[in-house]
């Protein structure tokens, strides 16, 4: 009987596939837990921000079907609850005039600008005929183009009928941004402007939308772009699932022949 040739069994020998086993890197095994929960993190929150985005648009619609609060009404309001929030307001004011500010970093159609804020004053009723002081958000006004140079606005006089929205002010970080007695903010904050006016001033803002010294301009609707935020989060989902792909694929390595 014949035996095998020998150099036919080392050619089969080496014709046959590497092989492979799952052997994981340590440090690689922790960079990817930590990317996977950085890019899950990072996607829950702008879950989160379209959620909340959605939930402002809900109430700014069921907010236009309710009805209009008078004077009487508003001055009933300490606290702004969801329950009011983006209400309509229609009632006479008074513009009190040296009281105007402009809110900075305001954008409109991609142009900079300013939010027109004034403390305005509505007459009490019978049983308080003090008047309420009220922030008003007169709307949007584009900047000049020198910074130095803040716009040119007039202030309504006499009593005059506006139509508005009840809202929570911007919130901002001041950051070490501190605002002065300058007529130009760097955030509104209620607290500060009660002391500037000394004026008790109930911690919202009436969003004008119609009537003597609107600008003309609104804000955007709240809730806009919430599908922006559902995109980003499946980005950052996409990107943990990627991780983990890479880290498995990669683990598998060559055996070496011993």
């Amino acid at each position: 009987m014949s035996l095998p040739d020998p150099e036919l069994r080392a050619s089969s020998t080496a014709e046959e596939p590497a092989r492979r086993a799952f052997r994981p890197r340590w440090w690689a095994a922790l960079l990817t837990i930590a990317v996977v929960a950085l890019t899950v993190r990072l996607g829950n929150w702008q879950g989160e921000r379209a959620s909340y985005r959605q939930q402002q648009q809900q109430l700014q619609e069921r907010g236009r079907a309710m009805s209009p609060l008078a004077a009487d009404g508003l001055a009933r309001i300490a606290e702004l609850g969801d329950a009011d929030r983006y209400r309509p307001v229609r009632m006479d004011v008074k513009f009190l005039p040296d009281t105007i500010l402009f809110a900075d970093n305001r954008i409109s159609d991609g142009k900079a600008g300013y939010g027109v804020l004034q403390l305005i004053a509505a007459q009490g009723d019978e049983g308080n005929p003090a008047p309420h002081y009220y922030l008003l958000d007169r709307g949007w006004i584009a900047a000049p183009p020198v910074r130095e140079k803040l716009p040119d606005v007039e202030s309504p006089a006499g009593v005059v009928s506006i139509e508005a929205r009840l809202n929570l002010p911007p919130s901002r970080n001041p950051g070490t941004a501190a605002n002065d007695d300058s007529a130009r903010l760097n955030y509104v904050n209620i607290d500060e402007l009660t002391k500037r006016w000394r004026h008790q001033i109930p911690p919202f803002v009436l969003e004008q939308t119609g009537g003597p010294g609107f600008t003309g301009v609104d804000r955007p609707a709240a809730g806009t772009n919430y599908e922006k935020n559902l995109i980003y989060q499946m980005q950052w989902y996409s990107f943990a699932a990627l991780a983990v792909v890479l880290f498995v694929v990669l683990s598998f390595r060559k055996q070496v022949s011993r």
